[in-house]
């Protein structure tokens, strides 16, 4: 006990010294990085005196995760505490400050000078107009002279078109390097704003180590820094004969940690870190009987109505497919260097095979992570009740690794449009977007909506509504090969016995009535030749009480 009580107060006389003691030089050597956190790994080679020593590791990150820090020292001799510790600054790093600033001052020259050139256009433009204003003020006599020839009217008026043309040109040229260098400037004021904030301070890794001897160990800390993240983005490449699809993921990386990264070996994981969040529980299973109560009743409508309102809306860019046209290739391209792809117990993590330099700044890196070909079954699908657009789909086998991310799909090595790949659903096949076929056309079309009133004699008497409704959908294979096409239509259903759907009839008979369990959603799968066209009908009645309001009649 009294060693123990001795080597403590020896601890709280070093701790309270050490920060007028120098810091060990350092080097981020290794960093994995995880959606919305990073995991640093610190390296360090000191030599140290037999006895207790404290090795002091500083880091430039601004957001670490205290409660992460651990620390290893290979050598003789045993570790008595790890911590992190805050040093507030006095002064601020003026190296870096500077290094801002004058890139700041450059880009502003940089700009001045373009305005410059700005008004020279303006004064350009200002002569051109005095010469066509000229033609419109009173001449003097003494001055007048023969009305200009029909040559001499032609040049002018060429002189006139190519000087507006050329300063147009050249204006729109300038106002775009203009708003590219605005941006710069923006950018760099954010990151020196940052810098040059009040209360500032470097992260201090503070070891305590009682060595078995003289000699020179090896340290290493790790711990998590936060203002890192990275997200998925794929490129989809399909080849003109539709045989796969050629996917690659890329990791969009961005660092605003406060320190860079300089030689790192960099990993990206998709593990999803746990935040403080237990495991779920489950509750009884209670029925009872509704218990009406006026203020709690007005409430729920008022929620009910709120969430009513609210409307989820996808927007899907899609950009017109141009011709293809094949070149015949020197020699073939040069494919990207992926990563070593690794899986452990919860995620995938994937080495990135270079030592990489990623600046602490407000951009993005992009890096290809992984590269595969999906083999499977291309069709079209199409809901006309929602869009007239059909799309081409790939349907192909899914695991773990494809994350829900944003899709660049090209077609023969050519950019058609960007899309969304969402992760494979239980239970659900996984289809690839791959955008906007306008080779199949598809159309649907009202050809009857009747209502007529009739009396409903029973044990109570009432008028009835019956409201015969007829649907035609059309879809036309535009193009010189067979395709094959998925459509989706819905039949209403009723929930009460105050309305009825009957007389139902479909022609040609979908290939499922309830697709994927959705009860009345039918699903065509068609064959279409080349120039083939094909229709599907569909008719039904619903029948309904007059007095009561239908929802969902309203198309």
């Amino acid at each position: 006990m009294r060693k123990i009580a001795c080597l403590f107060a020896i601890c709280l006389l070093i701790t309270g010294a050490s920060f007028a003691q120098t810091t060990t030089p350092s080097q981020v050597k290794k960093v994995t990085l995880f959606s919305d956190q990073a995991l640093v790994t610190r390296q360090a080679d000191v030599k140290i005196a037999a006895g207790l020593n404290m090795i002091l590791l500083e880091s430039a990150a601004s957001n670490i995760e205290a409660d992460s820090l651990q620390a290893s020292v290979f050598g003789e001799g045993e570790v008595y505490s790890v911590q992190m510790k805050d040093v507030y600054l006095k002064e601020q790093p003026q190296e870096n400050i500077k290094i801002l600033q004058d890139k700041i001052k450059d880009l502003q020259e940089a700009r001045r000078a373009l305005t410059d050139r700005e008004g020279v256009f303006n004064k350009k433009s200002m002569f051109l107009d005095s010469v066509v204003n000229f033609s419109n003020t009173q001449v003097p006599q003494e001055i007048k002279t023969s009305f200009p020839k029909t040559e001499d009217l032609q040049k002018t008026l060429i002189f006139l078109d190519d000087g507006y043309s050329a300063i147009s040109k050249d204006k729109q040229a300038l106002d775009l390097k203009v708003s590219e260098l605005d941006k710069e400037i923006l950018a760099l004021e954010r990151e020196l704003s940052g810098l040059t904030g009040s209360n500032k301070s470097k992260k201090i890794i503070e070891i305590m180590f009682n060595s078995a001897k003289e000699q020179e160990v090896a340290i290493e800390a790790t711990y998590l820094v936060y203002n890192a993240s990275w997200q998925p983005l794929y490129k989809a490449d399909v080849p003109l004969d539709l045989k796969e699809v050629n996917l690659m993921m890329f990791a969009k990386i961005r660092q605003m940690t406060g320190e860079d990264w300089k030689g790192v070996k960099l990993s990206i994981s998709n593990v999803i870190p746990l935040k403080g969040a237990g495991t779920p529980s489950l509750s009884s299973w209670v029925l009872d009987v509704q218990r009406y109560m006026p203020q709690a009743a007005a409430m729920m409508e008022d929620k009910a109505m709120a969430f009513g309102g609210m409307v989820n809306r996808r927007k899907q860019a899609v950009y017109e497919k141009s011709d293809n046209v094949m070149e015949d290739a020197k020699a073939p391209a040069a494919k990207f260097v992926t990563a070593e792809r690794k899986e452990l117990p919860l995620s995938f993590e994937y080495d990135l095979p270079q030592a990489l330099d990623i600046e602490s700044r407000d951009k993005e890196t992009i890096l290809p992570v992984l590269s595969k070909s999906l083999s499977g079954k291309f069709f079209d699908f199409a809901v006309p009740q929602v869009s007239q657009m059909t799309f081409l789909l790939c349907r192909t086998a899914s695991d773990k690794e494809l994350l829900s991310a944003p899709l660049n799909v090209y077609f023969g090595g050519r950019f058609i449009g960007k899309t969304f790949m969402n992760e494979k659903k239980p239970g659900e096949d996984f289809d690839l977007n791959l955008g906007a076929d306008r080779g199949v056309k598809v159309k649907r079309e009202k050809l009857k909506d009747k209502v007529t009133e009739t009396a409903f004699f029973g044990k109570i008497e009432r008028l009835t509504l019956i409201r015969e409704i007829a649907f035609k959908i059309t879809v036309e294979n535009l193009k010189e090969k067979a395709v094959s096409i998925k459509i989706l239509d819905n039949i209403p259903v009723s929930r009460t016995d105050k309305i009825e759907v009957k007389d139902v009839k479909i022609d040609p008979e979908p290939s499922n009535r309830d697709y994927q369990d959705q009860k009345g959603v039918a699903l065509w799968e068609l064959a279409l030749k080349p120039k083939e066209k094909k229709e599907i009908n569909i008719e039904f009645t619903v029948t309904y009480p007059k007095d009561v309001a239908i929802e969902g009649l309203q198309f």
